[in-house]
């Protein structure tokens, strides 16, 4: 084609697709409610591996646009797309409904995500503090099925044990950010009356059930309340025969990651997520 026979619309469509990431809001049915769901898609054809990535926020404050730009740049750096769930927060909806919507969430990626030039056979999940945990168990849930559709988790200073008080919730239970009192707030609005700590859906470092998981990166802080279950497990899970890297950044609190300008570990650790994730994915 005469490049010079392009008309200026047609050359800006030409350069918009090579080079932005394509955003769409979309919702779907989940126990009789909507969900909504953000998808980005990066520049390209497809079909695009896929990462679905459940936001932090302790299940109460966080939403799509909290953790907007953590999805851009795996979408734009690491090549894949990226699946944001928008689940059922409380005190409205208690444990576990948010939960359910995860797991909603991550089928409709695996039986229609094709529909949306998703590659169904490269599907990585996601997710920080109260999502990592989320990701841990949507991933545990995932391995019992018949034909497992995740290759890859990626957890993010994640909540794993919501029973046990380890040293990490006495050394930096207070003056680090999150501290012990705010996650017993969280708690406190997430959990109907009488519900069991030790359930696995809450606290999927209690499994017992480790073997089969995927392949699993698990990032942590040196200065975080909930840094020793994220070691835990990683031990727990090579233990078990799982493939995994554990990153500790030493001098970080709870949820650095979501402040690059502020610190030049949170860039560093943005872009190991992103080359681990494109490398993982691309493994498939």
């Amino acid at each position: 084609m005469d490049e010079t026979s392009l008309t200026v619309e047609d050359a800006r469509s030409a350069l918009r697709q090579a080079q932005v990431t394509c955003v769409h809001d979309l919702a779907i049915e989940s126990h009789g409610r909507s969900l909504p769901l953000r998808l980005y898609a990066p520049p390209g054809k497809g079909p695009f591996p896929v990462l679905v990535f459940f936001h932090g926020g302790g299940w109460v404050t966080g939403d799509l646009d909290t953790h907007d730009g953590f999805c851009r740049l795996m979408c734009e750096w690491a090549g894949c797309a990226v699946v944001a769930v928008d689940y059922a927060r409380p005190p409205e909806h208690l444990f576990p409904t948010a939960l359910e919507d995860c797991w909603t969430a991550f089928k409709w990626v695996t039986r229609q995500g094709a529909d949306c030039k998703l590659d169904t056979s490269s599907i990585a999940v996601a997710g920080g503090g109260s999502g990592g945990g989320m990701a841990a168990v949507i991933s545990q849930r995932d391995a019992k099925c018949d034909k497992p559709c995740i290759c890859f988790q990626l957890l993010l200073y994640p909540l794993l044990d919501c029973h046990t008080r380890r040293r990490s919730h006495t050394r930096f239970g207070q003056g680090y950010g999150l501290t012990v009192d705010l996650l017993e707030w969280y708690l406190g609005q997430y959990l109907p009356p009488g519900t069991s700590r030790v359930d696995t859906r809450l606290s999927p470092l209690l499994s017992d059930s480790l073997h089969g998981l995927p392949r699993t990166m698990i990032i942590t802080c040196g200065l975080d309340v909930l840094r020793d279950e994220g070691r835990a497990y990683a031990a727990q899970l090579r233990a078990a025969g799982v493939t995994v890297e554990h990153k500790e950044f030493s001098g970080m609190r709870h949820g650095f990651m979501n402040y690059p300008a502020a610190h030049d570990e949170a860039r560093r650790a943005l872009l190991l997520c992103a080359r681990t994730l494109q490398a993982q994915l691309r493994a498939e």
